[in-house]
């Protein structure tokens, strides 16, 4: 099957490059499905370009950009020569955290390790925020889970709000060795990651991600301690859940 341009004098070229991009979408959606589901180990080979773009029937610049897509994402690599082609990634430098693939360099476990400490901080954090909160340190807290809330389509920048809002509340803490190591993990992934980009299931699972913030940030304005623990414990369940090394 060979994919044809819709050739419509009315459509622009852009019209045309959002068409490709979202059937690019659609074939790299597919491609994680079927790794997923056949339960491909790393190093398995998924077939030559040609075999890909036979199989979904699309043409080699969609096909070339849901290969970029997934390489972005630590899913598949490219490897050249005869017995060459896609092959589903060797996951070593990738972490999945609340459907964002982040890329990180050679630091990924210490970095995976940290992420899991720095959970089971977060719920004595909240609860010194509670207490120890101001009216500027609220209003910069509301500030930050709102913009988060305008970051759907922009995962990256999602990711970097949500780590500036724990910091902020670490840093209402009085308790300085536990601010001080909170803020030291979180920076330590920050100078580890490269790059990040979404999984096919990030925009179903966003809402759900941004309203745990927003109740987090609701709790700690209350100024109860008790609201704050119960709303950092509802978050901290759904990082455990959804961070995890892909291997």
């Amino acid at each position: 099957m060979i994919e044809q341009p819709d050739v419509d004098s009315g459509v622009t070229f852009e019209r045309l490059q959002d068409d490709r991009v979202s059937r690019s979408e659609s074939v790299a959606h597919q491609v994680s499905e079927m790794i997923t589901r056949q339960q491909l180990a790393p190093g398995s080979r998924l077939g030559r370009k040609s075999d890909l773009r036979e199989q979904f029937g699309v043409a080699a610049s969609t096909l070339n950009e849901a290969i970029r897509l997934l390489e972005s994402r630590g899913l598949v690599e490219t490897r050249p020569g005869p017995q060459g082609g896609i092959f589903v990634a060797q996951p070593s430098a990738h972490l999945r955290l609340s459907h964002l693939i982040l890329d990180l360099d050679s630091n990924s476990l210490p970095v995976a390790d940290g992420l899991e400490i720095r959970n089971a901080l977060e719920i004595p954090l909240a609860a010194h925020a509670a207490i120890q909160a101001d009216r500027e340190g609220l209003a910069l807290l509301e500030r930050i889970v709102t913009r988060m809330g305008q970051l759907r389509d922009d995962p990256a920048e999602y990711l970097r709000q949500n780590w500036q809002l724990h910091e902020e509340i670490a840093k209402m803490s009085s308790n300085e060795m536990l601010r001080t190591i909170y803020i030291s993990l979180l920076d330590t992934a920050r100078q580890s990651l490269k790059h990040v980009a979404p999984d096919p299931q990030f925009h179903e699972s966003w809402q759900e991600n941004w309203a745990l913030h927003r109740e987090l940030v609701d709790a700690i304005a209350s100024g109860s301690p008790g609201r704050a623990r119960i709303a950092a414990e509802r978050h901290a369940p759904y990082a455990e859940r959804m961070s995890d090394t892909l291997n």
